[in-house]
């Protein structure tokens, strides 16, 4: 068991006592928590303490008392995952733009080709269904038409996936091959 593991039993009597031990700062929550009542420094102890329906109307008085407190740690926390998020996206954003730069058509072109891919799709499907609708509404055609939605919209859907594949497998081969040697030129050109 881990600090994670016990947010939701403290979370149902105090809920920002529960968001605090659930986030990254759960060990330094749960040891404010065992000292306060009066049990060992571990998880097991805290929730063998939680148990007790007295100790959880404790953790109600001491989440009142000290709310203010609480609720700025759950900003630093809110802050620091933000930060954390932040950062992930801009590494995800910095690949992007190497990527874009790069002289080599698969690692360039492999985000474009997949997106294109699968905004044909859905224009695909979407025209599929208004015609079989349209031509049903119409008496054009037997509603019998509409029982084969189903199948074309799954063709569509694979090929899809059949044109994404490829195009992935490929971007990341060169990607990965640049990767585990940096001696590999990113680009065709000898």
């Amino acid at each position: 068991m881990d600090w994670k593991d016990l947010s939701t039993a403290v979370g149902k009597a105090a809920p920002m006592l529960g968001t605090l031990i659930g986030g990254p700062a759960g060990a330094a929550v749960g040891g404010l928590l065992a000292s306060v009542l009066g049990t060992g420094n571990t998880p097991e102890e805290v929730a063998a303490a939680v148990a007790n329906p007295e100790t959880l109307v404790k953790l109600r008085e001491i989440e009142a008392k000290r709310q203010n407190d609480f609720e700025a740690l759950l900003i630093d926390q809110s802050k620091a995952e933000l930060a954390a998020h932040t950062a992930q996206v801009q590494a995800v954003n910095a690949t992007m733009v190497e990527e874009a730069k790069a002289d080599h058509w698969p690692t360039y072109s492999w985000r474009p080709a997949i997106g294109f891919a699968v905004a044909l799709a859905l224009v695909g499907a979407v025209l599929v269904v208004l015609v079989a609708y349209i031509g049903v509404m119409t008496n054009s055609a037997k509603p019998d038409v509409l029982s084969y939605l189903p199948g074309m919209l799954g063709a569509l859907a694979a090929l899809m996936t059949g044109v994404a594949a490829p195009i992935l497998g490929v971007a990341s081969f060169f990607r990965g091959k640049m990767q585990a040697d940096p001696n590999v030129r990113s680009d065709n050109r000898g």
